[in-house]
């Protein structure tokens, strides 16, 4: 049995459109079975069916952006209503509203009441909220992003362990401190930032001016993801497509460059026989997506 993070998409807000790769989204799953997904835009249900099997039951939105949510009331009629899913939204409460209000408008003619669909579960920020699954409650926390909509990022604890993702963000040097070192950092970067996106330059720049942030480096001990205490090990997602990629010339290394289909072993269960077979089940993950191209709030 093992914690993974599963890679779903990197693309940014044309990516899925004009190159028909998947927009940026991530999930978490523990011993194969999904329990967590990061963002719902245009693309994600697919690479979802194919890297984990099913869309996971709880769902987090950053923003109420198509490469974002996109698909979110697709995903929430077939998955909440027809197959009778108990399926969980997750948002910052205002962001949650205008889900409900604008991304959701589109199933109003059914006259279906929205609780039908999902759960809503508001996530103020500086508040904690509960995810149950089968690795243990998950602890997730909002943190306000820099972005032309309202957009927050987020922190998720997972016993010792501590991912924290930026969303679309432009560099926010607040939202990095909000984020608070975790283990592991999902950044937003395009090679030309601005306001609203990190540029690689300012990440690198970024990981050159902090001893206590570092690249994700190669994956080490049976591609297993290493925690360091004190460290945040920084990885980016969401630059675009595959031809979008940040290079070594961009400063960051290829080690830290996330790629649809990849798989981070969090944590690995002490079981021989079980690792032997996840890691297996791993390097063929891997290799094909390289092939392929590439619930209550409770205060801290």
């Amino acid at each position: 049995m093992a914690l993974t993070l599963h890679c779903l998409g990197t693309g940014a807000g044309r990516t899925a459109v004009y190159d028909g790769e998947c927009s940026s989204s991530w999930a978490l799953a523990y011993d194969r079975r999904p329990f967590f997904l990061a963002d719902l835009g245009l693309g994600v249900c697919k690479q979802a069916l194919r890297y984990l099997g099913e869309i996971p039951s709880t769902i987090f939105i950053s923003h109420n952006h198509s490469d974002h949510a996109g698909e979110l009331p697709v995903v929430l009629a077939v998955e909440g209503l027809q197959k009778r899913r108990p399926m969980s939204v997750i948002a910052e409460p205002e962001v949650l509203a205008r889900l409900r209000v604008y991304r959701m408008h589109e199933l109003l003619s059914t006259g279906i009441d929205m609780s039908e669909f999902a759960t809503w579960v508001p996530a103020p920020e500086g508040f904690r909220v509960g995810i149950q699954s089968e690795a243990g409650l998950v602890h997730l926390t909002t943190h306000r992003a820099q972005h032309s909509e309202l957009c927050f990022g987020a922190r998720l604890d997972i016993g010792s362990l501590s991912v924290g993702w930026t969303s679309d963000s432009g560099f926010s040097p607040s939202l990095l401190g909000s984020l608070n070192c975790p283990s592991l950092l999902l950044i937003d970067a395009r090679k030309v930032g601005g306001h609203e996106h990190a540029s690689f330059k300012e990440i690198a720049e970024y990981v050159a001016n902090n001893e206590n942030v570092e690249f994700l480096g190669a994956p080490v001990a049976g591609h297993l993801f290493t925690p360091r205490e004190g460290i945040c090990q920084l990885a980016i997602i969401g630059y675009g497509s595959s031809a979008e990629a940040p290079a070594r010339a961009d400063g960051i290394p290829s080690s830290a460059v996330l790629w649809p289909g990849q798989v981070i072993v969090l944590k690995q269960a002490p079981t021989q026989r079980n690792s032997v077979a996840f890691i297996a089940g791993f390097l063929c993950g891997y290799v094909c997506s390289l092939c392929s191209e590439h619930l209550t709030p409770s205060r801290d």
